[in-house]
């Protein structure tokens, strides 16, 4: 059954013409395997990708919580190289309060089990393509770890072909300033320019650009320009 199901998911994303058409050949087939919701997440230090078809309450809760930190799945997910399955029981143990809060919460959405296949991809990202359900966990994929391995390829070469929109940066608010030195900064110019562009000082244009770099969770201001573009802040 679920090469089956992968023939025709295959066959839909080489025929899928953006995401909405992906989301759908996704969802159909998490549904033929038996599955309640299907969650794609890509992580590559804090920038993170992703869309599902969980809850709309707990996807909003799950990103304003920057649950992608202490998400237990995902965990797993970056020490293994196989397919799990897994469960509130099942991976409850030797948790730190914070991430047995989070099965809690999870559960109380309805998210009880389900089946992820970890991916390493370039530049040190990993991608998780979870199948989830409400009240049980069908091992089909763990027992053909590379047909797992095969189907959450597909899905995400597909996702990022079709220029997977990034998770909404719903806590960062910068400042107009802040907003004003990165965008000069992704044109390419130098602390200096920018401070004889805006009519200031070196350091106050550094003042800001760190301000952004911190509130963007960005390893230097490099980074926080490629966040900045990529949330559409700037």
């Amino acid at each position: 059954m679920p090469s089956k199901a992968f023939d025709q998911l295959r066959d839909a994303l080489e025929t899928a013409h953006g995401m909405a058409p992906v989301k759908a050949a996704v969802k159909e087939f998490a549904g033929q395997l038996g599955f309640d919701w299907f969650a794609y997440l890509s992580v590559c230090g804090p920038e993170i990708d992703t869309f599902s078809t969980y809850p709309r309450a707990w996807q909003g809760h799950y990103i304003n919580k920057k649950y992608a930190s202490i998400d237990p799945v995902v965990q797993e997910a970056r020490r293994s190289e196989r397919c799990f399955a897994w469960s509130e029981r099942d991976i409850a143990r030797a948790l730190s309060p914070d991430q047995v809060r989070f099965l809690g919460e999870a559960g109380d959405h309805g998210i009880a089990s389900g089946i992820s296949v970890p991916v390493s991809a370039g530049f040190g990202r990993t991608v998780l393509f979870t199948l989830a359900s409400s009240n049980r966990c069908d091992n089909c994929l763990v027992e053909c770890p590379f047909l797992a391995a095969s189907i959450a390829s597909h899905v995400d070469v597909y996702a990022r072909r079709w220029m997977l929109e990034p998770m909404p940066a719903v806590t960062v608010k910068l400042s107009p300033r802040e907003r004003l030195c990165l965008s000069w900064m992704a044109k390419g110019k130098r602390m200096s320019e920018i401070a004889q562009i805006v009519g200031t000082k070196v350091r106050t244009v550094e003042y800001h650009l760190q301000n952004a770099r911190r509130k963007l969770d960005a390893t230097n201001v490099t980074h926080a320009v490629a966040l900045a573009v990529r949330q559409q802040l700037i």
